[in-house]
């Protein structure tokens, strides 16, 4: 799957003209309708570091390329795992593994970590086409996690994903080295027996005062 821009650059550049239409709602319309019954999957997000101070420098048109650049770049790889993008939040990419669906499947939970390892690994293919624009490095963050989720979908047909299981993903991707990987503790407990990864706690999150929720870092024997 390949993140298009097309949207942003509308907006940023004036060229509204086709900018979807709103399409009108009932009053008794539910603008958004969950999809089935809630789902246990692997979700991921792929955070750019101080991107806020870097795009500060950069035009429109540059900050445009330099997010269309990374986006791509990291939904590609995801694609090729497997995974599917969800969306973009803020400057990070949020996808999900529909194959963790299955929890006795171990296939589906190599793919997300796999997919994790060859997002870093592209970091110096990512810094070369930076370079070739002219653009800074971009640095990142990746988390994951595993854990309950509904899909939800509103009267355009969106697809998105809500749960605590998302949230805690973003708030534990601050744990993480600079162009490293963290999992969650749930997560961890689907995959600690894999002989092919080593795990180290990293430290807990506090998703409250009573319950700190262990975090680890991942890397392969």
């Amino acid at each position: 799957m390949v993140f298009r821009n097309e949207l942003t650059n509308q907006i940023l550049f004036g060229n509204t003209g086709y900018l979807p239409t709103v399409k009108p709602l009932n009053e008794d319309e539910n603008l958004i309708e969950p999809i089935g019954k809630p789902t246990y999957f692997c979700v991921g997000i792929a955070d750019i570091v101080n991107s806020t101070r870097t795009v500060a420098g950069l035009s429109p048109m540059q900050s445009s390329k330099y997010y269309s650049i990374f986006l791509n770049h990291m939904a590609k790889d995801v694609n090729q795992h497997k995974g599917q993008v969800l969306k973009t939040m803020g400057d990070s990419l949020l996808f999900y593994f529909p194959e963790t669906s299955h929890s006795d499947r171990k296939f589906g939970f190599l793919s997300c970590l796999e997919c994790g390892f060859s997002l870093i690994e592209s970091h110096e293919k990512l810094k070369t086409i930076l370079e070739q624009e002219n653009l800074p490095l971009i640095d990142f963050r990746i988390s994951f996690d595993y854990g309950i989720v509904t899909m939800m979908r509103n009267h355009d047909g969106i697809v998105d994903l809500v749960g605590p299981t998302i949230n805690t993903c973003s708030k534990i991707n601050g744990l993480c080295s600079v162009n490293g990987i963290v999992i969650g503790s749930d997560l961890y407990e689907k995959t600690k027996t894999f002989k092919e990864y080593k795990f180290k706690n990293k430290g807990n999150f506090s998703i409250d005062l009573k319950r700190p929720y262990p975090v680890f870092t991942i890397s392969r024997k």
